[in-house]
């Protein structure tokens, strides 16, 4: 399990980092992997991500608070996009390719570099 904490440290990281550095890019290639799939099937990847990492919280005691904040967060995530509303789904969808300023883009990287490197410095 310290392992899998150690690559989602890193790929937080790397996308926080693409965030703030590649705004625009992130966004588009993003928009690009997402289009023309349906939300209630993509719901099962932060679905899982969020049970694997409450598992791991229990597993990897240096984490826990963190590990358990995420899971707890990505499961959210997961059950609002298999069971919320389809429009409002589709909202914030289209709010986030398309009507969101740059600068929130890279205040997003930047939490989500700074959730990467704190569970790193956890780990390390």
């Amino acid at each position: 399990m310290r392992g899998f904490f150690f690559a989602l440290s890193l790929l937080f990281i790397s996308a926080g980092t693409m965030l703030v550095l590649y705004s625009q890019q992130s966004r588009a290639y993003v928009r690009g992997f997402f289009h023309g799939h349906d939300f209630r099937l993509l719901a099962v990847l932060p679905a899982g991500l969020g049970l694997l990492t409450l598992v791991g919280a229990f597993a990897v005691r240096e984490v826990f608070g963190l590990a358990l904040i995420l899971g707890v967060a990505a499961l959210a995530k997961g059950a609002f996009l298999a069971f919320g509303p389809p429009a409002r789904i589709q909202r914030v969808r289209d709010w986030w390719f398309d009507e969101a300023d740059e600068i929130v883009l890279r205040v997003s990287g930047l939490v989500l570099f700074l959730l990467g490197a704190a569970l790193l410095s956890r780990l390390v």
